[in-house]
């Protein structure tokens, strides 16, 4: 089996040669994606996942179910026999972390994978990748922590992470609010290592934002977002404050009105207010008497103490001279 694969790449090596040879100006790259061996029985996908060259595979005929893989490549600039992943030999998963394998992204892969039902091969699909235009890039994982006018975002990356690895990419962090997408994009590049934490200010309290994290390149059509994490930011000082004026304020008011209350009724217990619909009996004798004002004092001061005379001084409301006294409402008598 794997003879037959090696021959199968040196023919197609020698068709190529031979055409260059024969006067054919073909660059590298061209000659590198002239080399296609898909085979349209797997689908592939070569992406970087956590900052890992991950391949996986899907079979496109559902009725063939195999126990497990073994994945082979071979570079084609170099002439090598297929070599066989360690990692990946009688796996039973669909994919295969290649980042020890392939380190170097200027180069093209040729692997196949073959499909095993106990010592039976089912089948055997073959894939040629060029990782700088193949590979496409998972969003890193991240977290967000929202505050009153602002939102942390954590993003996490690998401790360490190769330069070859890092592909020239440029962190994206998208804010969502309302409707409105804003992008922000930290300067990091080329130190994807290590968590890192961004932070997006000027922010609305009491709003809801969604945040997404993704990698740029300049192949667009790469680019895969993650989900959106969203956050309502917690109201502002300003409202806190707000609302706390307003509940002192009606404090206030009624602790207010309790003292006057109080005030009221204790100035009425002790006699210095009379809250009666009728003049003190006094007053109404004196009046139609014709007495003065100073007169009918007088009287009714001698007359409160003669009858409390352990009080040395008292006070009760005086009337003006200039208040026509004839004009005073009687009130029914006590």
């Amino acid at each position: 089996m794997l003879l037959s694969q090696n021959a199968f790449i040196v023919r197609s090596l020698n068709l190529v040669l031979m055409e260059y040879n024969c006067g054919f100006q073909i660059s590298m790259p061209f000659f590198f994606f002239s080399l296609d061996y898909t085979d349209e029985s797997c689908t592939f996908k070569i992406s970087l996942r956590n900052f890992r060259s991950i391949l996986s595979w899907e079979l496109k005929n559902h009725s063939i179910v195999p126990t497990h893989y073994t994945l082979l490549y071979t570079i084609m600039s170099k002439p090598e026999d297929l070599k066989m992943v360690k990692n990946c030999a009688n796996t039973t998963r669909s994919f295969c972390d290649l980042t020890d394998e392939w380190r170097s992204t200027h180069e093209a892969y040729v692997t196949i994978l073959e499909g095993f039902s106990g010592n039976t091969t089912l089948f055997s699909c073959s894939h040629n990748f060029w990782l700088a235009i193949d590979m496409s890039f998972e969003p890193p994982e991240f977290e967000i922590v929202g505050f009153t006018n602002h939102i942390n975002v954590m993003v996490k990356f690998p401790s360490i992470v190769e330069e070859e690895l890092q592909f020239d990419l440029s962190l994206v962090i998208e804010e969502q609010s309302e409707g409105i997408v804003k992008k922000h994009k930290p300067e990091i590049k080329g130190n994807m290592s290590g968590n890192f934490t961004y932070i997006i200010d000027k922010l609305i309290p009491n709003t809801n934002y969604c945040v997404s994290v993704y990698l740029e390149h300049s192949d667009e059509q790469a680019v895969i977002k993650s989900p959106l994490k969203c956050t309502l930011l917690p109201p502002g000082q300003e409202s806190e404050s707000a609302e706390s004026a307003k509940i002192g304020g009606i404090i206030i008011v009624f602790l207010i009105a309790l003292v006057l209350t109080s005030t009221i009724v204790t100035l009425k217990w002790i006699g210095y207010i009379c809250l009666r619909n009728s003049l003190p009996k006094v007053l109404r004798q004196g009046l139609a008497k014709g007495w003065s004002a100073v007169a009918i004092h007088r009287r009714s001061h001698n007359a409160l103490q003669s009858e409390t005379p352990e009080l040395k001084q008292s006070s009760c409301l005086s009337f003006p001279s200039s208040w026509d006294y004839k004009r005073a409402s009687l009130c029914p008598s006590d």
